[in-house]
């Protein structure tokens, strides 16, 4: 076998200025009688959420190219992500571990900004310390296949589902930030309208065409149709005259609007996030189609097993008494139903299966397909036999979902039932997916044999989670590992933020508004440290606004509140607006004069590990929603 050098290249492939790209190429080809017979191909949307889709009924004809594929392929309808967000999930197809077990399980490192996404640009080490990355105790896919003679690659978008795998196993990567990083000729960061789809199917088509003859391992992540819903125009296909067909999200003043009447339940405005969202997904459904269209004129269909999945959906205000918001970070099944499709040799075309599988399963599957020995230890099962038509059974008796950041949640279902329990506190909701299949009426009370059952399942599953990932050496640096056992860790305290600043307006999970039809937006938000803050009328405690942070804080922090005036009605405001702080010991109730010190930061008081902040409109007048701020003690 020949060798190859170490390559590093900066790329310019045009559509919207220079995009820098490195592309790492330490490879060693191989032909196809020396390596697994088949080529893997790995297709990842980001935030593709499956009940979204027209391959899995859903009534627009957005996924006109991956309806293609399906009928080419078996579709799994009930396939769940591992995680509720991009990380957890993708380092369960890497390492077929639980998230739990596998401790990837938080946000990266400074978040991968610049000072993480400049050096992945720049083919430079990252500087990320060994305590918050993925344990070299833990194979990766990438560095499994590749010692069986394959080429390995990938070609990525975000930085969130590459960076602890970066140097584990890759041939070659193709990297495009977007809107992670600013560089000469790259658009602002604050620019929402920028497109990687274009730049990721051009490095995808170029590397295919340079190595058709060899047996490779090939992974494509678009970050499409992730939020903003923005792309160009000719794809705004779905849109209707009575919707604010006119909001869009294609400046940083759209995304506030649209976000904050739906916070407020506004249903044209909801209605308008779904059709955009639609037309994202219609946007990457195209670049999907041209890649797949070039894997098939390389002659590779007959060659490769292509895998379509994503690696979580998208709430879009489908549980306002909770997660009133349009972002991820739940375990409702609008957050972890994701799409999974198979094509390829011996795989059943235009099949459907209704076996429960997750992001666990892939790694086995994938091994298991090519004839290669099974890893070990993992958390996944290979349903092969689904695949090949040899089964149509279930391979887990139950399928496990796990959230670490922002409210650590763990999930356990089986064939109907589903059950989700809050660690922190220990509450719990029950839903029978054949007469509730949007999770919207909790039956736990109503069906307490299957709540008892499906705990204990979720107790057993936790307690092996929390000893399998004891047995690795490098236990201790488990991120996730320590959310669960709720104790101080190296990594945490490096990932803790020394200063968190949580505002209304940017339809995120951190702050929540909760009470429909009881809240406006505030006439009066400048001094709110947002684009807006939201008012409700004295109450009996049903409006509540809630302040999280996505990052557990760790150590102590001050606290602060800052809010704007009244409407300019001359009705004075609450003088014992009642907050609530809550922290590792237990909480504290605080009652705010908010007629005083407006548009400044209140200062609330000094708390251990604060997990979040309350207000309600149990009060004496209006209240306002304005910024809370939590300040690290030593960061001062």
């Amino acid at each position: 076998m020949r060798r190859m050098t170490l390559i590093a290249v900066l790329v310019s492939l045009g559509l919207g200025g220079l995009m820098a790209a490195i592309v790492i190429a330490v490879e060693r080809p191989t032909t196809a009688a020396s390596a697994p017979p088949y080529n893997i191909i790995l297709i990842t949307p980001d935030q593709l959420r499956a009940d979204s889709m027209h391959t899995y009924g859903y009534d627009l004809p957005d996924t006109p190219n991956i309806d293609k594929l399906a009928s080419q392929g078996t579709v799994f309808l009930r396939a769940y992500s591992a995680g509720s967000w991009t990380t957890p999930s993708f380092g369960a197809v890497h390492t077929g571990l639980f998230p739990t077990v596998h401790g990837m399980g938080l946000p990266p490192y400074l978040s991968c900004g610049n000072s993480i996404t400049r050096p992945m640009v720049q083919g430079e080490d990252l500087n990320i310390p060994a305590v918050v990355n993925l344990s070299p105790n833990k194979p990766v896919l990438a560095e499994i296949l590749k010692s069986h003679g394959m080429t390995t690659a990938a070609d990525n978008a975000n930085c969130w589902s590459l960076f602890d795998v970066l140097k584990r196993g890759w041939d070659s990567v193709g990297f495009f930030p977007g809107w992670e990083l600013t560089l000469p000729d790259h658009p602002n960061t604050e620019d929402p309208i920028y497109f990687t789809a274009p730049k990721t199917l051009s490095w995808a088509q170029n590397w295919l065409s340079g190595h058709k003859d060899q047996r490779f391992f090939l992974w494509v992540h678009f970050m499409e149709p992730h939020s903003p819903y923005n792309f160009p125009k000719e794809y705004d296909r779905f849109s209707t005259a009575e919707d604010f067909p006119d909001l869009n999200e294609d400046t940083p003043e759209g995304v506030a609007k649209l976000h904050s009447l739906s916070q407020l339940g506004n249903y044209h405005a909801i209605r308008r996030e779904t059709q955009l969202y639609s037309d994202k997904i219609l946007y990457v459904d195209d670049y999907v189609g041209r890649l797949l269209t070039s894997i098939h004129d390389l002659g590779l269909d007959e060659k490769s097993i292509v895998i379509l999945f994503s690696d979580h959906g998208e709430l879009l205000y489908s549980h306002p008494e909770d997660y009133n918001t349009t972002d991820h970070f739940s375990l409702y099944d609008t957050d972890v139903h994701i799409p999974l499709i198979v094509r390829g040799p011996g795989v059943l075309a235009g099949r459907t299966a209704e076996t429960l599988v997750s992001h666990y399963d892939l790694l086995p599957t994938i091994l298991d397909l090519e004839g290669l020995p099974p890893q070990t230890p993992v958390d996944g099962k290979s349903f092969k036999q689904v695949l090949l038509g040899q089964s149509s059974g279930q391979v887990h008796d139950y399928l496990y979902g796990e959230q670490f950041d922002l409210l650590p949640e763990f999930s356990v279902r089986d064939e109907r039932y589903k059950l989700i329990e809050t660690l922190p506190d220990g509450s719990f909701r029950c839903f029978d997916h054949l007469v509730d299949p949007g999770e919207i009426h909790n039956v736990c009370s109503e069906l307490p044999k299957v709540a008892v059952r499906l705990r204990e399942a979720l107790n057993a599953h936790i307690q092996n989670d929390i000893s399998e990932a004891k047995k690795y050496p490098d236990w201790q640096n488990n991120l996730a590992l320590a959310v669960v056992e709720q104790r101080d860790s190296e990594g945490l305290e490096l990932l803790a933020p020394r200063e968190e600043i949580v505002s209304p307006g940017s339809g995120n999970s951190e702050f929540q508004l909760n009470g429909r039809g009881l809240w406006v937006v505030s006439a009066n938000s400048a001094n709110c440290e947002g684009r807006l803050c939201y008012s409700a009328l004295a109450g009996r405690g049903l409006a509540s606004a809630t302040w999280r942070t996505e990052m557990p804080l760790t150590g102590e922090y001050d606290v602060y509140f800052k809010y704007s005036g009244s409407e300019g009605s001359g009705q004075r405001l609450a003088t014992d607006a009642n907050l609530l702080v809550k922290f590792r010991q237990g909480s504290l109730s605080l009652s705010v004069d908010q007629n005083t010190n407006q548009g400044r930061w209140n200062f609330l008081g000094r708390f251990d590990h604060p997990t979040y902040v309350k207000l309600t409109d149990l009060a004496n007048g209006p209240v306002i929603a304005g910024a809370i701020r939590f300040l690290r003690v030593d960061a001062k």
